[in-house]
């Protein structure tokens, strides 16, 4: 039987539930992505309720919840409200219960699915009584061809459509079933590349062979770009003495899509992934370690002999929303040469990338002085609208302080004076 999906609807938007879909006074929104659009679908299960972080994560990133934070769900709540904000500044649907969770805030209504009549006992009730025919009966001959269609000629021709949606059913579902199992091999194939290139290959360059890589991609190693990528990955490792450390992990990996021709023959999936990335020299010592992300992953796979392989993968980055600073507080006196600490305050801070530049006396802006991502996170609380107790030291001067998310563009400038 056909559904139909049960509908949101809350001031001038509708949302459909089961396809993740946006409208807003009956035109579908193009600028919200699919995680962004799972968390609504989790808000708006319980209405002017708190849904504490747990339950999103649980039920969005419930394949891969490994290494999501509340942070992570920051981020989604900002994209969120970015989109409300465009088509109802008034509003502000989705509120932040402090370090416990969102609500969504609104009169929201839901569109059930029709209860459909019961066809079979209607037909039973209206089937041809034979007892209202007597012999004596006005129009028997009548009657007579009646019973002859409704009884023998319509039943033949109902089970020969019967018979022939029965075919097209099987097809259909043939085809179905094929589809399913390339989309599910496809993606399987993808992730489990990617599993094993960053922590087999990389922890242990130096038992690298090209037979390794025969179960993720495409035979030809001249000519596939990937294994000739990976070759050099490898080698330029086992040349500097480095490998990958224990703790490197995937944080995030999501498919936005699977597209598949015609011919069932060749792919596109395009992924949105994050990495941590940890590298040592092989004396144990730390080289360097960092998030890698997120950032957009495009693979193309081909079907050979009935097996499913990459051929070639290109990166992009994602394009972050440029935070914005609005002021800042100083918490204790600024004093030349001395530690002292700040609050800078604004919107759209992500918190597993913001980080600051500072120009100034000291600080020349080809060269600005930094407070990287990772300083913040240790020594600051972040949310995504305050960098509370940011601590710096200073020469003495004018400043002028920026934000990043990641590479994204500068935000505006505030100021601040050091005696």
């Amino acid at each position: 039987m056909n559904t139909i999906s049960r509908i949101y609807t809350f001031d001038d938007f509708q949302f459909d539930a089961d396809r993740f879909a946006l409208y807003h006074k009956g035109v579908m929104l193009k600028n919200g992505d699919k995680k962004t659009m799972q968390v609504l679908a989790v808000l708006l299960l319980n209405p002017n309720k708190l849904t504490v972080h747990d339950e999103i994560i649980e039920r969005v990133w419930r394949d891969n919840p490994h290494g999501v934070t509340s942070g992570h769900i920051g981020q989604y709540i900002s994209r969120l409200r970015k989109i409300f904000a465009e088509f109802a500044p008034d509003q502000n649907f989705v509120q932040t219960v402090k370090g416990r969770g969102y609500s969504f805030v609104g009169d929201v209504s839901t569109i059930e699915p029709p209860i459909l009549p019961n066809l079979e006992n209607e037909l039973s009730e209206s089937k041809f009584d034979f007892s209202e025919i007597g012999e004596n009966s006005a129009e028997p001959q009548t009657v007579f061809r009646k019973n002859v269609i409704y009884d023998f000629i319509f039943p033949r021709y109902a089970l020969v459509f019967i018979g022939l949606i029965s075919i097209f059913s099987l097809a259909f579902a043939g085809w179905f079933w094929v589809a399913e199992n390339d989309d599910k091999e496809i993606r399987r194939i993808v992730k489990e590349s990617q599993m094993h290139e960053t922590l087999i290959l990389y922890k242990n360059p130096a038992s690298f062979t090209e037979e390794s890589m025969d179960k993720y991609w495409t035979a030809d190693i001249n000519a596939n770009y990937d294994r000739q990528r990976i070759r050099e990955s490898v080698k330029k490792l086992n040349d500097e003495g480095r490998r990958y450390g224990g703790e490197t992990k995937c944080e995030q990996f999501e498919f936005q899509s699977v597209e598949i021709n015609q011919d069932k023959n060749l792919a596109v999936v395009k992924t949105l992934e994050k990495w941590f990335i940890a590298v040592y020299f092989n004396d144990g010592t730390l080289q360097k370690n960092r998030y890698i992300g997120p950032y957009f992953v495009s693979y193309i796979l081909r079907k050979a002999d009935g097996k499913w392989l990459i051929e070639k993968s290109n990166t992009a980055r994602v394009n972050r929303p440029t935070p914005r600073l609005s002021d800042i507080e100083t918490l204790s006196q600024a004093k030349s040469g001395q530690q002292f600490f700040v609050t800078l305050k604004g919107q759209d801070f992500e918190l597993e990338t913001v980080r600051i530049e500072i120009i100034g006396e000291g600080c020349p802006e080809i060269k600005p002085c930094k407070l990287s991502n990772t300083t913040l996170r240790e020594g600051a609380k972040l949310t995504e609208t305050a960098l509370e107790n940011v601590s710096l030291n200073l020469a003495s001067g004018d400043f002028q302080i920026v934000a990043h998310n990641g590479d994204s563009k500068a935000s505006n400038s505030v100021s601040i004076n050091v005696p």
